[in-house]
């Protein structure tokens, strides 16, 4: 009798004991051991995600440059400007926080609505960029630059042939508010101000031999005269924003044209997006028919550098876009191509995907954005050193799925892609 009751206190000890043991275990492991003492097979507890590989530092003497499409546009006026004004909102603090991994010294952020007043920028730094995300330092930039921009604003014309006027695709840009999907600069180094040029209302038909959409019909130019007459070229804006290092003038050329999609036959949005692209093609030429805002004419001084930035929405190789506008740009004989920013994240993305991935030409580890599976991934995001810099350091900021930071791709269909020169 005592020893039966000895074996039953032991048994009932390691009850408790295992009871014990079981609560304070992670849930994961809990459910293997109690499967386990329900006869059940046991499952694998799953994998530990990596640690995100750090970013180097820029080197002493050089600088980072960067462009990164952060979607921060929103359904209406003022509603960005609302929500950033406080801390803790989702998306921006995974957009923060991939700034802060990357940490450049300049970088262009499109699809950031317009602001007037500057305080959206400001509210950003403030609660967001300023504040540690995730263990990451804070940042903070002192200058910054953001401009008016043609989405949103009316044309008083039908541009898309619906027979209606005042709607988002009759804007100069598409846009449903006048700012929407706009840009800013941002950078921990002076920008000279007086200095920059503006490019929003440079018209189309002021750029030689210029490539209108062609109304397969009857095969004329799809615009009317009078639309002609008064269509600008640039969807957002064309800014050379000049940034002063070491000593020296950097041109920040920034842009973010028209998707070559969402139109017809005549491939009006092809067209446009071409040329916009093509424009620092010719400005980095220094061609005599440009002007800005200004009035001022000519492009870029020969010998000045320079840094093309933005979202072209053009894939050199893959994708919709009309004459291959990105593979041009690539291949300017002012432009420095021969690193390419990459990253594994891109290739794993393109074999997970599949669909139109299968059939890209292109190397998917240069992808920059990932967009439906019939559209697939493409590099349409670009930061191009002018050929008088060197070239030391690139990369896209695109997390694998199986790294602690994977979460962060969520933040945009678009990922930041950095340079560094000297």
């Amino acid at each position: 009798m005592k020893v039966r009751l000895i074996s039953l206190l032991v048994i009932l000890s390691g009850c408790v004991l295992l009871s014990l043991f079981l609560k304070n275990l992670e849930p994961s492991k809990q459910k293997v051991i109690e499967s386990n003492s329900k006869g059940l097979r046991p499952g694998p507890a799953p994998p530990r995600k990596k640690k995100e590989k750090a970013i180097p530092d820029v080197s002493e003497d050089a600088i980072r440059f960067a462009t990164f499409n952060i979607s921060f546009f929103r359904p209406s006026a003022g509603e960005l400007a609302k929500e950033l004004s406080a801390p803790g909102s989702a998306q921006p603090t995974k957009i923060a926080e991939i700034i802060q991994r990357v940490r450049p010294d300049v970088v262009l952020l499109n699809e950031f609505d317009f602001d007037a007043s500057g305080k959206s920028i400001d509210d950003f730094q403030k609660n967001y960029l300023g504040v540690s995300q995730n263990g990451q330092p804070a940042l903070s930039y002192e200058y910054k630059f953001s401009a008016s921009v043609n989405t949103g604003i009316d044309s008083e014309l039908d541009l898309n042939a619906d027979g209606k006027k005042g709607e988002p695709a009759d804007a100069w840009g598409y846009g449903a508010f006048p700012g929407q999907y706009g840009m800013v600069v941002l950078s921990k180094y002076p920008i000279d101000e007086k200095a920059v040029r503006t490019f929003q209302n440079f018209l189309w038909k002021d750029m030689p031999s210029a490539l209108w959409p062609v109304d397969p019909s009857n095969n004329q130019v799809y615009y009317s005269d009078e639309i002609q007459k008064s269509f600008r070229l640039s969807s957002k804006s064309h800014w050379d924003v000049p940034i002063s290092w070491n000593g020296q003038t950097i041109h920040f050329l920034v842009s973010h044209p028209t998707p070559p999609v969402f139109d017809g036959p005549e491939d009006r949005n092809g067209s446009r997006n071409h040329d916009e692209i093509r424009f620092w093609i010719d400005y980095v030429a220094g061609a005599e028919y440009i002007y800005d805002d200004q009035g001022t004419r000519g492009g870029l001084a020969k010998d000045s550098k320079f840094v093309i930035a933005g979202d072209q929405n053009a894939d050199p190789v893959d994708g919709d876009s009309r004459e291959q506008p990105g593979k041009k740009l690539l291949e300017s004989e002012w432009v420095n191509s021969k690193l390419t920013p990459g990253s594994d994240g891109a290739q794993e993305a393109s074999k997970k995907t599949g669909e139109a991935n299968a059939n890209h030409k292109g190397d998917s580890s240069f992808d920059t954005a990932q967009f439906n599976p019939e559209v697939g991934n493409l590099r349409v995001d670009y930061c191009l050193p002018s050929r008088n810099l060197d070239l030391t350091a690139s990369g896209v900021f695109w997390p694998q799925s199986d790294s602690q930071s994977a979460d962060l791709n969520s933040a945009s269909d678009h990922r930041m892609v950095w340079v560094d020169v000297k």
